[in-house]
């Protein structure tokens, strides 16, 4: 049984919408709240941020499909130029 890099995060995760929170904390720790809401709003982010509510209060979510995407991207990106270089 292979497991794809979306099992992989379900499994540490435990949830579909990941909260933004967790995903910067994870794997932007050089982010500040405030870079990381900015951000956000902008759509600055590799992944769509969403609110499940209207109100600017609401915490931002990432699918975990777009992350493991991005992850799996990323990994094939390195990969690729790894092979250029030898």
């Amino acid at each position: 049984m292979n497991l794809s890099t979306t099992d992989y995060l379900f499994m540490k995760y435990k949830k579909l919408a990941v909260p933004l929170l967790e995903v910067v904390n994870d794997y932007y720790p050089h982010l500040s709240k405030a870079k990381m809401m900015e951000r956000a709003r902008q759509q600055e982010f590799p992944f769509t941020c969403f609110r499940l509510d209207g109100s600017q209060k609401a915490p931002y979510f990432v699918h975990l499909n777009e992350l493991a995407k991005l992850f799996d991207e990323q990994y094939l990106d390195a990969s690729k130029l790894k092979a250029l270089n030898f």
